[in-house]
């Protein structure tokens, strides 16, 4: 026997059945084997491959039964595995080693000796789909995952998109605009009260939803890990229902020259942006030097110049650091939140909805 096919049943049992494994997992068991480990006792190789390849209870189950259920090599094939795999002679089994078929602790006849004497069910293969690119025309396995579990490797936003989209509707600012298309009743009644007869009801525009915001949302190399949480903001904003909403995109620090996509491609003056969006809110999302814990005098002199030429057009304004407090010292971050006027909260849902009560004017940070 190959160390190839070393667990390769088990492991083939278990991808079939959906659980999440790959390679890498794989080979963590074969260097296990060689270092000398799971040997001795079917539970001690259990109790290894539980511990490199389930990540969750549902995993750790899911391996008991699949192991309950695939035949154990007698001692001699294991010792002779040992002796091969480490170099070394393997040790005296304990008690509950196997032997054969069962293990010594398990009697005859018993519900734990039936289930390992049960064979290992075989993966079940397709043959390969019709049209589909293939270059040996062999069929491959159906071992598709199971999608109704989570699993720790999904990746978990740092706020859900349900929950920035209720923020943003918490951003109101209504006013009445448009055309008149709504009964003023206090109004008409005043107008009847005067003339004696009423000509015609008193109409007025309906109240909408006036709050502006403009989004800076920082793409340089150190914001990379937030990069999918900025994809979702930016959708949320689209769904938010505000009055007017824009997302520009700058590297390292806002100046004198944003961009309208997050490849920094469709550059736009700041003063061409300070007049398309008068009198509106800003925000900025940004770890301000704070994820590589530097100060640089240059990236806070930029923002210091930025917020001095923004302050009076765009206010209120928040700087959103996904970076926690406690990082912020000691860097480039620390001098921009002593700006005067600038509130710098830590990016979290909680921080997000004090963030949308500065903008609305509400709270003072």
């Amino acid at each position: 026997m190959t160390e190839e096919l070393v667990l390769r049943d088990l492991f083939m049992h278990l991808v079939e059945g959906g659980m999440p494994l790959g390679v890498r997992d794989y080979r963590d068991a074969l260097r296990a084997l060689r270092a000398g480990y799971g040997f001795g006792s079917r539970k001690r190789l259990h109790d290894l491959l539980d511990t490199l390849w389930a990540r969750t209870d549902e995993e750790s189950r899911q391996l008991d039964r699949v192991f309950r259920r695939i035949p154990p090599p007698t001692v001699e094939e294991a010792e002779r595995e040992l002796e091969r795999l480490t170099g070394r002679p393997s040790p005296k089994p304990e008690a509950g080693t196997v032997t054969g078929a069962r293990t010594q602790d398990a009697p005859a006849g018993s519900n734990a000796a039936r289930a390992q004497d049960e064979p290992a069910p075989l993966p079940r293969f397709e043959s390969p789909t019709r049209g589909e690119r293939t270059d040996t025309g062999l069929p491959r396995a159906d071992a598709r995952p199971r999608h109704e579990e989570t699993f720790i490797l999904e990746p978990r936003p740092l706020v859900p998109l349900r929950s920035l989209v209720i923020i943003w509707r918490r951003y109101r600012a209504a006013m009445r605009a448009g055309p008149k298309t709504e009964l003023d009743v206090a109004a008409t009644v005043a107008e009847q009260c005067r003339r004696g007869y009423l000509a015609e009801p008193v109409l007025v525009p309906a109240r909408r939803n006036q709050a502006r915001l403009v989004l800076l949302i920082d793409v340089s190399p150190s914001m990379q890990p937030w990069e999918e949480f900025s994809r979702t903001l930016v959708e949320s904003l689209r769904r938010g229902r505000l009055g007017a909403a824009h997302v520009y995109y700058f590297h390292n620090s806002p100046h004198e020259r944003l961009y309208e996509s997050a490849t920094l491609s469709d550059p736009v003056t700041l003063k061409e942006a300070l007049g398309r969006h008068e009198s509106s809110t800003l925000m900025l999302v940004s770890d301000a030097g704070a994820a590589r814990g530097a100060r640089n005098a240059a990236r806070a002199a930029e923002a210091n110049e930025f917020w001095k030429h923004v302050r009076e057009q765009w206010q209120p304004a928040v700087w959103m650091n996904p970076m926690p407090r406690a990082r912020w010292s000691g860097t480039t971050a620390d001098e921009v939140a002593r700006l005067r006027g600038l509130n710098m909260l830590e990016l979290n849902e909680e921080r997000l909805v004090t963030a949308v009560d500065v903008l609305r004017g509400l709270r003072r940070v």
